[in-house]
């Protein structure tokens, strides 16, 4: 009557799904994880894309090319490209207390600013 019992209890289904599950996350994260590739900038996380503008806005502290960052934050699809980096550049200061990445973010905000405005 015992072995019976222990045959059908549920411990060996519970047992065998949380092994599947550990084996399952292990081999999806540490052997064999997925990277994406070619993916387009709208898609990345918020993190990313603040990221991604500041990178912008140092090219553009660098070279000066207003039509390339315009062409790079087009790619983001913000409903408002100047209200994003003003935003950012004030949590950069706000955050970490980077006055050059706000610098360059503000100017790129004023740069687009001036450009909009005949």
């Amino acid at each position: 009557m015992d072995r019976m019992e222990t045959e059908n209890s549920p411990w060996y289904l519970l047992s065998g799904l949380i092994i599947g599950f550990i084996l399952g996350y292990v081999l999806t994260l540490l052997i064999n994880p997925c990277f994406y590739n070619e993916t387009s900038p709208d898609q990345l996380n918020s993190f990313d894309k603040d990221a991604y503008r500041l990178l912008i806005a140092e090219a553009y502290s660098a070279n000066s090319d207003l039509t390339r960052a315009n062409s790079r934050l087009e790619l983001l699809h913000d409903t408002d490209k100047i209200q994003a980096l003003s935003t950012q550049a004030q949590q950069s200061l706000g955050i970490n207390g980077n006055e050059n990445s706000a610098r360059a973010l503000a100017a790129l905000a004023n740069a687009l600013q001036n450009e909009s405005s005949p």
